[in-house]
């Protein structure tokens, strides 16, 4: 069961840990050099903080969250997908 929700920052999205919504993403696998450098363009641990999450399929991968206090006031992706979201927001 998905516990997330997805909010809309302005330029870019925030996923919280919280809630009970499916949200859309995309997985990647990295090399640990390559994982130091999203962490410091993400501002992992002082924005986002990487954490570990489990996929619809059983998977357990990490992704970049906040907190809820960080999202307050900002909209609700209702659904689940920043890429529906700009397409909405163009037309």
């Amino acid at each position: 069961e998905a516990a997330f929700t997805l909010h809309n920052l302005g330029a870019f999205p925030g996923l919280v840990r919280r809630g009970h919504d499916s949200v859309e993403g995309e997985v990647y696998e990295v090399d640990m050099e390559t994982l130091r450098a999203l962490d410091r363009l993400e501002g992992h641990p002082r924005f986002y903080r990487r954490t570990p999450i489990v996929l619809a399929d059983g998977e357990s991968v990490e992704t970049y969250v906040l907190g809820a206090e960080q999202v307050r006031g900002c909209p609700v992706i209702r659904s689940g997908s920043w890429r529906a979201r700009e397409k909405e927001h163009t037309r």
